[in-house]
């Protein structure tokens, strides 16, 4: 069983002040090969919540942008966008699904410029831990339209125990 190195939530943003209501949350484990796997859960309204869960295998360059487009197939929705996903494949919306499989380069690239266009894309908020694959992909936000908020490690206190030592970078004063 791989870690998580990052967290990705979905939702609206607050109309008077920043913040997130979520709706979805992403986890990215890394171990063998990385795995997104996408959980709904409305943390203000549980009753709501679905017994719901997809994995997508994601490509390793293109990690961070396959995790937008599981969110626009399985969280936006938008019919015309769900059908071209399901015209390159219809395990597109299966429970599990290894992405560079089952698109090709241009059909996934294809659908990455149809994301990039979305307007009605949820707000995310992208947690990047320490050692992410997903570091060095942040820049690709800037081609999307949606409401982005970007946390990145700060501050970090490690303990080892195979090198018996405690590692500490960074700062908890805010700046």
């Amino acid at each position: 069983m791989g870690s998580l190195t990052a967290q990705i939530i979905v939702g609206s943003p607050h109309p008077n002040h920043d913040g997130i209501n979520p709706t979805h949350f992403l986890f990215l484990s890394e171990n063998s090969r990385p795995a997104w796997t996408l959980v709904e859960q409305t943390v203000f309204e549980p009753n709501r919540a679905r017994e719901r869960g997809t994995t997508w295998v994601p490509t390793i360059e293109g990690a961070l942008e396959d995790a937008l487009l599981m969110i626009a197939v399985h969280v936006v929705e938008t019919p015309e966008f769900v059908e071209q996903a399901l015209s390159f494949n219809a395990k597109i919306l299966g429970p599990w699904v290894e992405l560079p499989s089952e698109l090709t380069q241009e059909q996934r690239a294809q659908l990455i410029q149809q994301c990039r266009s979305m307007s009605n894309f949820p707000k995310i908020v992208v947690s990047v831990f320490r050692g992410s694959l997903l570091m060095r992909q942040l820049p690709v936000l800037g081609s999307y339209r949606m409401d982005v908020e970007v946390c990145r490690v700060g501050y970090s206190r490690l303990s080892s125990s195979w090198r018996r030592e405690t590692k500490v970078e960074g700062s908890l004063s805010g700046r």
